[in-house]
């Protein structure tokens, strides 16, 4: 939650890019304990790169929706498998939406209750792409 100090400045938590790049490590651990290749991205609240890593083996499908996954996540506040869900459940107005990428493997990035940013994860294995990005924000807790 922001709180306005006395002095009328209201205050936020900040993602940093020391607490990104830990993050991202951990997503990339997981990844590699599946023996795959992949992207991580950890973007700001306002969807901009804060840090980025491919690992050996990533696609280009997997460069360029990893950064893809954590805006839409950062942009809407929701994991991308919320979208998933529901487009596979029949709204496909949500394909509609260019800011929507609806494929698991981003989620949002909270500190005090507030999205102070967003992980996005891809590999050649969706599954994967979920399990690396949970991982990665439980470092966290």
């Amino acid at each position: 939650a922001t709180q306005a100090a006395d002095d009328g400045v209201t205050r936020v938590p900040v993602l940093t890019r020391d607490m990104a790049n830990v993050i991202l490590k951990k997503a990339e651990d997981t990844i590699k304990s599946h023996h795959i290749g992949g992207a991580v991205a950890i973007v700001d609240a306002a969807g901009q790169l804060i840090t980025f890593d491919r690992l050996d083996g990533s696609t280009p499908a997997n460069i360029a929706l990893a950064p893809e996954k954590a805006k839409t996540s950062a942009y809407f506040g929701q994991p991308t498998e919320t979208y998933q869900q529901k487009v596979s459940q029949g709204n496909l107005n949500i394909l509609g939406n260019s800011r929507i990428l609806p494929f698991a493997g981003g989620i949002p990035i909270k500190l005090e209750g507030q999205t102070v940013g967003a992980i996005g994860v891809s590999t050649p294995d969706g599954n994967v792409d979920n399990e690396a990005a949970k991982a990665a924000l439980a470092t966290l807790q």
